[in-house]
């Protein structure tokens, strides 16, 4: 019983303070695509001295085919891992509430996440009165 009660614990109750929320991301992309084009300058140079033209050959638009997967990964996902400024997130929180389609955005939001089977089915009786699914007994 104390097993099940710690794992829980451990699984779903306390925060791990190792948790960086993605901030050694970045550090792993770049380490990883300066392997792999390392490791493709190696095997080009390995092809080279084997006297295998066609296979060095080939080999070339790898690293660059890398670098450019590189530029759209740091275009595309980096921002992301940056953290804003508090002054850009507190303009940002005036402009939303002063705009006035933000309420309407609060309404559908407040719904917009609901469970279907959780929502109450409406029924119609033969006489066009909504009935409960148990007759009330009175």
């Amino acid at each position: 019983m104390g097993y099940l009660i710690y794992r829980n614990q451990l699984l779903n109750v306390y925060a791990p303070k190792y948790d960086t929320g993605g901030k050694f991301w970045p550090i792993v992309h770049s380490s990883t695509i300066f392997s792999l084009v390392l490791m493709h300058v190696i095997a080009i140079g390995m092809f080279g001295i084997k006297d295998l033209a066609l296979a060095s050959s080939l080999m070339v638009p790898l690293p660059i085919l890398t670098l450019l997967f590189n530029e759209y990964c740091r275009k595309r996902f980096l921002p992301i891992f940056e953290s804003y400024p508090v002054e850009c997130l507190v303009k940002k929180d005036k402009e939303d509430q002063s705009d006035p389609s933000m309420d309407a955005f609060y309404d559908k939001l407040s719904t917009a996440y609901e469970d279907p089977a959780l929502i109450p089915r409406r029924r119609r009786s033969t006489d066009g009165h909504n009935s409960p699914l148990l007759p009330a007994e009175v």
